[in-house]
């Protein structure tokens, strides 16, 4: 429970309203246990979830291999299935046993209510994503290297999504106009956005 504490003191959330503190760890964290879903796009109630012990992940509903997001200790996840949203886009589930503490909706609008810095807070990181999400955005925008590989890949995939396993990186870059390293320097950041997962010599492409 310390750790718990020391982890929520931390937390961008209770940045100023340490009032609320005492509050959160009141709740109660749940357990989650390997594998097992945290939150189902299907059934969740809307909640803001902390990771506060192991590891999580955000996977596609209908693509089980394809891991959007990985959350630690500290992290966050639920933002966009609150207020107004549509709910979870994505499953939650646990990679390790796991300990998450579930802030719902509701509570939360009481919480802002009573504490505007919590509302700021919640504001700020919300900005923070959308600044992430205008980086990932620009790769379509762009006649960059990134650009030009996404549209090659999206174009030459299966209906699963992925490229044949002998596709030759050479003739790729020649393809495309482009070096080897800078193919490949393509290829990891279209990893780190998210628009790829790459499993050995295995690409599959979020679409």
């Amino acid at each position: 429970m310390n750790d718990h504490a020391a982890l929520l003191r931390q937390h961008f959330l209770f940045q100023g309203a340490e009032e609320l503190l005492s509050d959160a760890l009141a709740l109660g964290a749940e357990r989650f246990s390997r594998g097992e879903t945290i939150c189902d796009p299907a059934t969740a109630e809307r909640a803001l979830g902390i990771v506060l012990e192991g590891w999580a992940e955000a996977v596609a509903p209908t693509r089980e291999r394809a891991v959007l997001a990985a959350f630690g200790p500290g992290d966050t996840f639920g933002a966009a299935a609150l207020f107004g949203g549509e709910g979870y886009v994505s499953r939650i589930r646990a990679v390790t046993g796991c300990t998450v503490l579930l802030l719902p909706e509701a509570l939360l609008r009481q919480w802002f209510a009573r504490c505007p810095r919590m509302a700021v807070n919640y504001i700020a990181f919300l900005s923070g994503r959308v600044r992430f999400l205008n980086g990932k955005i620009a790769i379509f925008t762009q006649d960059s290297a990134q650009h030009r590989l996404y549209r090659w890949l999206r174009a030459n995939c299966d209906e699963t999504g992925c490229l044949p396993e002998k596709l030759s990186m050479t003739k790729l870059a020649a393809a495309l106009s482009m070096g080897r390293t800078s193919l490949y320097r393509a290829m990891e950041e279209l990893e780190e956005a998210k628009l790829i997962v790459r499993d050995g010599k295995r690409i599959e492409v979020i679409q």
